[in-house]
């Protein structure tokens, strides 16, 4: 990741971030990567990520965000490009947040507020049945991408249980 940052943007500034940290908010900073062989590609994505997506979020409100420069990889043969945006957002709750983490898939995270968090029982049910829903689509994606034999063949290469 480069060391300084070639955007950056502030969001909803006059949210009182106290305020909702009692009310059960959680403050953080995502670390939300992309990579692709097509510079201008790869930087559309991350773009479309942070002021298409994540900015409508509707359980979460965006702070700030960092964008930097992406960076080339790889060798002679092949490259690829990839970059990095540090946001900042304060989500509604902790099952919000979690949701969140798990539909982004952040490379970092890091929990800024609070120190601690009591979830009370539907707070608890809600948490484990998003994370199941989300397990499940996730599953539900991959087998219907395995129907396809050229992917079951580089799956199974993959994963070393065929030669």
């Amino acid at each position: 990741m480069a060391e300084k940052p070639i955007q950056e943007r502030k969001f909803n500034e006059d949210l009182n971030v106290e305020e909702l940290l009692g009310e059960g908010g959680v403050l953080s900073k995502l670390f939300i990567e992309v990579q692709g062989n097509d510079r201008e590609m790869a930087k559309k994505a991350l773009e479309k990520t942070i002021n298409e997506n994540l900015l409508k979020e509707s359980n979460a409100s965006l702070l700030e965000v960092r964008m930097f420069d992406l960076e080339k990889y790889g060798d002679k043969k092949k490259n690829y490009f990839s970059g990095v945006a540090e946001v900042k957002l304060l989500a509604d709750d902790f099952p919000s947040f979690v949701n969140l983490v798990m539909r982004y898939g952040p490379t970092a995270i890091e929990i800024l507020k609070p120190q601690e968090v009591r979830l009370d029982y539907e707070q608890m049910h809600t948490l484990v049945s998003g994370v199941s829903a989300l397990a499940q689509v996730y599953s539900n994606k991959i087998m219907t991408m395995l129907k396809d034999p050229e992917r079951r063949i580089l799956y199974e290469r993959m994963i070393g249980e065929k030669e």
